[in-house]
């Protein structure tokens, strides 16, 4: 036999591999519903009656003839005396002189009138339920 020190001479045996077993890990996701919600709309109309007093003006409009003369410092600025505004119309006259006329005032009477007022109306407003199921 021969020297156990000794250099292999000769064939060399090729190594063998054994496949190990392997654990691999994944990761993976699902959805789970654990509850719905649900919404209800509604709309409810509400007949309504509204009621207010309308207020109606007019005028009436008349000529006043007045023809006499004033003077030349004579203020022609428009007043009102009670529900009456008057507005003075100045007219120069020519003669050998000039002088001033009141020709007429303008009266203006405004009467008020009130009447009642209804109209039916619809008016209308949602509502919102909202309910919550487990399942």
């Amino acid at each position: 036999m021969g020297n156990k020190n000794a250099p292999l001479t000769g064939k060399v045996k090729e190594a063998v591999s054994m496949p190990l077993a392997e654990e691999q890990a994944t990761i993976s996701k699902q959805r789970k519903v654990h509850s719905r919600i649900s919404l209800t709309r509604s709309t409810q109309q509400v007949e309504k009656l509204l009621e207010t007093e309308l207020t109606h003006e007019h005028v009436e409009i008349e000529h006043v003839p007045m023809n006499y003369q004033v003077a030349d410092d004579y203020s022609a600025e428009i007043r009102q005396e009670g529900d009456v505004f008057i507005i003075p119309v100045i007219e120069e006259q020519v003669e050998i002189i000039t002088k001033r006329v009141l020709k007429e005032e303008i009266h203006i009477h405004k009467h008020t009138s009130k009447e009642e007022f209804q109209q039916k109306v619809t008016l209308r407003n949602q509502e919102v339920k909202i309910t919550k199921q487990k399942l």
